[in-house]
């Protein structure tokens, strides 16, 4: 394409006078960087997030990073002048440990569902705090490619001191040796998209060099049984890398048949920060049943896509809940159930499901959240307990949208799923936000899809948290020798 688009030398000239301003400030305001930034905290309406002892500190009350209020800063840019603009159009977020033991942190950067313009044709600059200034991290000195990152992770296991406090800065800007390459109807539409980014702060405190995060079975060298549940990943159980860090079962067929209700279930994982209803928060188990409750049951006959009313959700606490042995009732804890739902299954990883589902966009006047004891699978853990295979490995199944898992390129998502049954759709927990009759369901040929919350062929699946102080005590996880549980 001509280097001399004219919306290129607009740009270049309406912005020379305000460039040559920026250099000269360009020192002041570096020094002054961490400074401001603290003032900047001071201010109510500045979002706090709290991730046990580590706390985000996000600049202006959102976690957002949108073009929606200021265009300059999004205008095609090669990376010599993204200088220009650091300092005055970049984001600032700060993490600070207040425990007593080290901590790790990681940071995102996930699209939003309003999000139009591609990862590919955006860069991120990002920067860290060191003494008084802000300098550019190792591997971003010419803008990292969005779509190169790996599920979006800026940086990932950050160490920090306990008492410690860090400030970062992003900078996201449209790649312009990407953006001149393309036909002048493709750049219109491009500049007059939509970029919606959330910055997602995660993080762990650390225990001498074990995470805090209970996981697999350990055996008892005495008797051999499972009774207590060790620390790290295996090769059955990995992190989810989401906010919650949560350990979940992952492959064909893993080692996580448990025994309940005189029935066999099956570990989803072990689930972090799970509210109880009443504001406390645990870490609990996940499960849900291996036998289908139903080959084929409407989610609502009414044709209605709110969990809270629901007709599935009154027959699994009501009929089947009554139905279930005294000694695992008692193992059953009421939870929040998130109910955040997507306006379509495109373009939707596991990740951004699991982002979504814990938001509040709905169909107008549905429950954003239900509080109960059993309910259904989510459409993200379906996805995250994949191992991958020979051909498509775990990192690149996490990177593809669950709406394309039939496709033959990446059947190694699907087959390598617990979750996946290629004899049944399978309802999920979640709806379309714009519509009132649509559910989310997991297809038989492996990818998700919505129907009518009406339709009689979905099969059920309940699935619960278990109360905290739930233990196993016995067994090995294997279809014929499932773990035991107790109180």
């Amino acid at each position: 394409m001509n280097e001399n688009l004219s919306f290129k030398n607009i740009f270049k000239r309406e912005t020379k006078l305000a460039s040559y301003i920026i250099i000269c400030l360009t020192i002041v305001v570096l020094s002054l960087s961490y400074a401001m930034f603290f003032r900047v905290n001071g201010n109510s309406e500045n979002q706090v997030v709290e991730a046990g002892d580590l706390v985000f500190t996000y600049e202006n009350s959102s976690q957002t990073i949108t073009n929606t209020n200021s265009n300059e800063c999004f205008m095609p840019m090669s990376g010599e002048e993204t200088s220009l603009y650091l300092g005055t159009c970049d984001y600032k977020l700060s993490v600070q440990n207040t425990g007593s033991l080290k901590g790790a942190y990681t940071l995102r950067l996930i699209a939003n569902e309003d999000n139009t313009i591609g990862a590919s044709y955006l860069k991120v600059v990002l920067r860290k705090q060191v003494g008084d200034s802000l300098e550019i991290v190792s591997g971003y000195e010419n803008g990292k490619t969005v779509s190169e990152l790996t599920e979006g992770i800026l940086i990932q296991d950050e160490e920090m001191e306990t008492g410690s406090t860090v400030v970062y800065s992003i900078f996201l800007y449209l790649d312009e040796s990407i953006i001149t390459s393309l036909e002048e109807s493709q750049i219109n539409t491009i500049i007059n998209g939509t970029i919606s980014y959330q910055i997602e702060g995660t993080g762990l405190v650390h225990e001498g060099q074990d995470v805090d995060t209970i996981s697999y079975c350990e055996q008892n060298p005495d008797t051999g049984a499972c009774t207590i549940l060790a620390k790290g990943e295996t090769d059955e159980l990995k992190f989810d890398n989401t906010s919650d860090n949560n350990l979940r079962y992952v492959g064909a067929n893993p080692n996580n048949y448990v025994s309940f209700n005189n029935e066999l279930w099956r570990i989803i994982g072990v689930m972090n920060n799970i509210d109880d209803g009443t504001g406390t928060k645990e870490t609990r188990l996940k499960i849900i049943r291996n036998e289908l409750y139903s080959e084929g049951m409407e989610w609502d006959t009414n044709d209605e896509n709110d969990w809270s009313t629901a007709s599935l959700q009154e027959e699994l606490n009501g009929t089947y809940l009554e139905s279930i042995t005294s000694p695992s009732k008692e193992m059953i804890g009421n939870a929040v159930w998130k109910l955040g739902g997507l306006s379509s299954a495109l373009n939707n990883t596991a990740s951004a499901f699991y982002t979504r589902e814990r938001g509040t966009v709905v169909y107008s006047g549905h429950a954003t959240e239900w509080i109960g004891k059993i309910g259904l699978m989510y459409p993200s853990d379906y996805g995250y307990v994949t191992s991958g295979g020979s051909t498509t490995n775990r990192e690149t199944c996490l990177n593809t949208e669950l709406w394309v898992w039939n496709s033959s390129s990446v059947s190694d998502c699907k087959n390598n799923d617990w979750l996946y049954d290629s004899s049944n759709y399978q309802w999920t927990l979640i709806s379309r936000s714009n519509n009132s009759n649509y559910v989310f369901i997991v297809d038989s040929t492996g990818y998700v899809s919505s129907f009518n919350a009406s339709y009689t062929r979905v099969a059920v699946s309940p699935a619960l948290y278990l109360t905290s102080n739930v233990r196993i005590s016995g067994g090995e996880g294997t279809e014929s020798s499932p773990y035991q549980l107790s109180l």
